[in-house]
């Protein structure tokens, strides 16, 4: 590597972060940096100065750490394929949380200030490793609500699911060891799984869940784990039948593997009840994912994760070396805003909300696509995965109508091999108000059948 560069005023570990993205921004994905000490001593740095150069890097999404290995480069991200025309999008089908004028601001404010006047200095000391114990224990609260017994001592607080992803696939995975998602894909768990060097292998996944013989097939092959959102999946929208679900702990069970269950957005519900969660049926093989960004503010990066007892000390380690403890003083206020009941009333107002944004897209896809596309109505959450007739291209209609301000996310966006899903594309309603929803799909369906 070149001399480090000090010209500028800047810290030196921030002046060693940028060489190391200069350096390696041509090599492949998974190459191994050197070691902290052979750093160190090639720019004359205190080791401790290249560690954290190194976990900016890692929180930043561009090296991984595999402990007892080293530190390597993760694969890029994948780029949604939008036009460069489509910056200034009216109206975005994209988006996959909820609209900024719903985040319950004042209520959480309340919080804020609230858990400032009481613990004072003390919201602003070192977190506890596994999770503020009061939040963790209102988490255990809220899912017993559902009939969920949880011993807050199995609640790890994370810094979103992302990061409790993350932390599971670091955990599980090996380099070259086989993961099994669910074909489309949520593009995050498939890279999450990627950067630790996991090979990724997807199952169809039909409107009550897996297919089960291409997941029998899969099997064959040992996974270490498979990864699921059973309840309004993204970005399909299916739900898992009963019987799936019993199948598939079973399996768990029988070829030794781990379930990573990401509920996402379970409490969006349009059917008369709540569908059940995973984990009731196996405590010990569902690792429990959950994040508050697509039901609240995702700018709080919070989220947890439930696992059984031979984990725990293993996760911790996990959180240890990622960032030694999610933010402390937003876990108080969360804990604070749990308890008001607040959360309960948010929940409420949403369900009412999207229920009628999904009747007002299901009735413009039947008036604009019925007959040209497959689609099926919402039955909760927010997203809509629509089939449009073999050889067609989603990304060809996006390049059309993203110039007039119309965004979808095409299919393959959510392949978990090229090619896949080419001719469907997912819309989300989570960001677009309910006139908008319809004059969008109005105008996509004039640019298909005009194409």
């Amino acid at each position: 590597m070149a001399s480090l560069d000090l010209a500028r005023n800047k810290p030196l570990y921030q002046s060693l972060v940028e060489q190391l993205k200069r350096e390696t921004s041509s090599h492949p994905a998974h190459t191994r940096l050197p070691s902290v000490r052979a750093l160190a001593r090639e720019h004359c740095l205190n080791p401790s100065t290249v560690v954290a150069a190194l976990r900016v890097l890692e929180q930043e999404g561009l090296v991984y750490c595999r402990e007892g290995s080293g530190t390597y480069l993760a694969p890029k991200p994948a780029v949604p394929h939008v036009p460069a025309e489509a910056e200034q999008a009216d109206i975005d089908f994209t988006s996959g949380t909820p609209s900024p004028e719903f985040f319950p601001v004042d209520e959480f404010k309340a919080a804020f200030n609230t858990v400032l006047d009481r613990d004072r200095g003390q919201a602003f000391a070192y977190p506890e490793l596994q999770g503020y114990g009061p939040l963790r224990h209102s988490i255990a609260a809220y899912l017993a609500q559902q009939g969920l017994t949880v011993n807050s001592e199995h609640v790890h607080i994370t810094s979103g699911a992302q990061q409790a992803i993350f932390l599971l696939a670091q955990l599980l995975l090996a380099p070259g060891a086989l993961a099994v998602v669910e074909s489309p894909c949520y593009p995050g768990a498939m890279q999450a799984f990627q950067a630790v060097g996991a090979r990724v292998v997807g199952v169809p996944i039909g409107q009550t869940g897996l297919r089960l013989a291409p997941l029998q097939q899969a099997l064959r092959h040992a996974p270490r784990l498979v990864y699921t959102i059973p309840n309004y999946h993204n970005p399909t929208g299916a739900v898992y039948g009963a019987d799936i679900r019993k199948k598939l702990v079973q399996l768990a069970r029988e070829r030794d593997f781990y379930i990573i269950e990401d509920d996402h957005i379970s409490e969006l519900y349009y059917t008369p009840t709540r569908p059940p969660l995973l984990w009731q049926e196996a405590p010990d093989r569902v690792l429990f994912v959950k994040s508050f960004s697509k039901m609240f503010m995702p700018g709080l990066r919070l989220g947890f994760i439930v696992v059984p007892p031979q984990l725990m000390s293993h996760v911790r380690d996990a959180k240890k070396a990622v960032d030694i403890g999610s933010s402390g003083l937003t876990q108080r206020a969360l804990d604070l805003y749990l308890r008001s009941g607040h959360w309960d009333k948010h929940q409420a107002l949403l369900r009412s909300i999207y229920r009628e944004r999904a009747g007002v897209l299901y009735s413009a896809l039947k008036r604009h696509w019925q007959g040209t596309a497959v689609f099926h109505p919402l039955r909760g959450g927010m997203n809509c995965w629509v089939k449009l007739p073999e050889g067609a291209r989603a990304s060809e209609l996006l390049k059309l109508t993203a110039p007039q301000g119309v965004l979808f996310s095409p299919g393959d966006d959510f392949s978990v091999a090229r090619q896949e899903y080419r001719n469907f594309l997912r819309i989300s309603i989570a960001g677009t108000f309910p006139e908008r929803i319809e004059r969008g799909i109005a105008l996509m369906a004039r640019y298909w059948h005009s194409a």
